[in-house]
């Protein structure tokens, strides 16, 4: 196992040193100093641009092991959403399949466990590093000039902060304010603080997180951004509704859902289904992106199969990829498919499952409502070992690229979407005055369903302490949001349970597990070699592997 402990280290030693950016330097020193390096040419800008161009496409937990899950940001959301029950990694070749059933692995003495520690400390150093170059360590006035960078820093550690607090934190903040959640580095922490570093209450990481978003919004008021790929006041806003939905202020979250959605248009129903665009370019509905580059070391090496494309788009006409060829793709539960009415056009993203019991003449000619490659779907490695029912199409290669190596996989993923935005107004209205949110939430569904009518979506999953309306919204918020990393977080926040055992369930066997309160495997465990280093640091139980698949659940 690596020294992951050298990670935080780092964070707290200061600027990384970008040598190969210098072209100035004391020739009576070979050491460069935090001040040479805040003022080498190009170093700020260039520190900046990496806070959003190194989320997707890089190697940056195992490096030249080319491991799947390496892909960065988009990696996260598969990690978090297999934990629950709204998608399957299924077939024999998955790389996702620890956070869906070998939850042995998650405990702090295995490797995978660094993952996270790694890769979003990593982005947290690069923001600090920023913090510190652009003259605003402890929130000082950033030097002229600098502001800009400095606020999208503040952004995005804000942004890596509040998921860390919410994949580590012991108990949900509706159950414990006080509960453990991760631990805070910044530019101003010297290294006898990370030595004895305890873990942020909620309360602690809400103020810190807010102050942080609080920066970003007065550095970035002036800020036009030429493209998704990086905040601006909008995410900022986006990222404090989110906050404030953890944090049940319900009448911020409100606010500032409704700050974030100004000049955005949802997607339409043409969008949504876009044989050429669907979700793999921006469009009037994303806030935030990020996008793979043909330059990209995840496209470039491994066949391209460490990326997001490999793993999540069904179509491709060059024998590679994980979900298309290998046999590992992720499908929709398919109890959550069956709830989508058929008058919802997001039931169209996903392979209706009685095509499973056709035969093969007629499946390729039921295929063509979802694809123009129905012939390639069927005869791909996965459809042979899983079938095609429950195989998504909501994530789609480049437009024209489908057969050309590695460019097909050179596509955007959505960070943020008005959507969301939406459904937090919707949520948040509703908890202050339900008739309220159920109008907003009607018209939110009716956009997707014009045959919809309240009250028909709103299964508790165990959890009665919810009310109908808060379910109403989850069901919105699973299907929506489908793959782009909500599903633990919404367990977490709402404390439901999951069900995966059920009559026809599509879940895989020995993995069928039906849990009535969160599973402790979603509260992840700090990396063995921090808590052995930090001693303020009191880890997270080992998760524990349920013994065999439970009873069928009967809905």
């Amino acid at each position: 196992m690596k020294k992951i402990f050298s990670v935080i280290m780092a964070a707290v030693l200061g600027t990384t040193l970008l040598t190969s950016c210098l072209q100035q330097i004391d020739p009576q020193s070979s050491t460069v100093t935090e001040e040479q390096m805040a003022n080498a040419p190009g170093v700020f800008d260039k520190s900046v641009a990496t806070l959003t161009s190194t989320l997707t496409g890089e190697f940056l937990y195992a490096g030249s092991d080319h491991r799947v899950y390496d892909h960065g940001y988009p990696a996260f959301y598969l990690t978090r959403d297999v934990e629950g029950q709204d998608i399957i990694p299924v077939g024999t070749n998955n790389w996702f399949d620890t956070w869906y059933q070998d939850f042995t692995y998650l405990a702090p003495g295995w490797a995978v466990t660094q993952l996270p520690w790694t890769v979003y400390y990593g982005w947290i150093k690069g923001c600090n590093d920023v913090i510190t170059m652009g003259g605003a360590a402890d929130y000082a006035t950033p030097t002229e000039g600098r502001e800009i960078g400095v606020g999208i820093a503040y952004a995005m550690r804000a942004m890596f902060y509040f998921d860390l607090v919410r994949m580590y934190s012991a108990e949900p903040y509706y159950k414990n304010p006080n509960a453990g959640t991760t631990v805070k580095i910044t530019e101003a922490t010297t290294i006898a603080e990370a030595r004895n570093n305890p873990r942020m209450t909620w309360n602690e990481a809400f103020e810190f997180i807010l102050k942080d978003l609080d920066a970003a919004e007065k550095l970035l008021a002036n800020y036009k951004r030429e493209d998704v790929y990086t905040p601006d006041t909008t995410v900022v806003f986006g990222l404090k509704a989110r906050v404030y939905l953890e944090k049940q202020d319900w009448a911020n979250a409100e606010k500032y859902a409704k700050k974030a959605m100004e000049n955005y248009t949802m997607m339409s129903q043409a969008d949504y289904l876009s044989r050429d665009y669907g979700f793999n370019s921006p469009n009037s509905s994303w806030m935030f992106g990020m996008t793979n580059k043909d330059t990209d070391p995840n496209i470039l090496e491994n066949d391209g199969d460490s990326s997001w494309g490999s793993v999540m788009t069904m179509e491709n006409g060059f024998d590679c990829g994980y979900a298309a060829n290998y046999g590992g793709p992720n499908v929709i539960d398919r109890h959550l498919y069956e709830t989508i009415p058929a008058t919802d056009f997001r039931k169209q993203m996903f392979v209706d499952f009685a095509i499973d019991d056709m035969d093969d003449a007629a499946k390729e000619e039921a295929l063509k409502a979802y694809t123009d490659h129905p012939e390639q779907i069927l005869g791909s490695v996965s459809a042979a070992e899983y079938g095609p029912g429950g195989f998504e199409f909501k994530f789609r290669p480049q437009a024209g690229m489908y057969a050309v190596k590695y460019t097909a996989w050179v596509i955007a993923i959505p960070i943020m979407r008005v959507e969301e935005m939406k459904l937090i107004e919707a949520e948040a209205a509703g908890m202050q005055d339900e008739a309220r949110g159920i109008q907003l939430l009607t018209a939110f569904a009716q956009t997707r369903d014009a045959s919809y009518t309240y009250g028909t979506h709103n299964e508790a999953y165990y959890n009665t302490a919810t009310s109908k309306f808060q379910n109403e919204v989850w069901w919105q918020r699973r299907v929506e949001l489908w793959g782009e990393g909500f599903a633990t977080f919404d367990i977490k926040r709402l404390g439901k349970g999951i069900i995966r055992s059920y009559a026809r369930t599509n879940h895989v066997e020995n993995s069928r597990f039906n849990v009535e309160t969160t599973p402790m495997w979603m509260n992840w465990c700090f990396v063995g070699t921090e808590a052995d280093n930090n001693k303020g640091l009191v880890n997270n139980p080992d998760p524990q592997r349920p013994d065999g698949d439970s009873k069928e659940f009967v809905w």
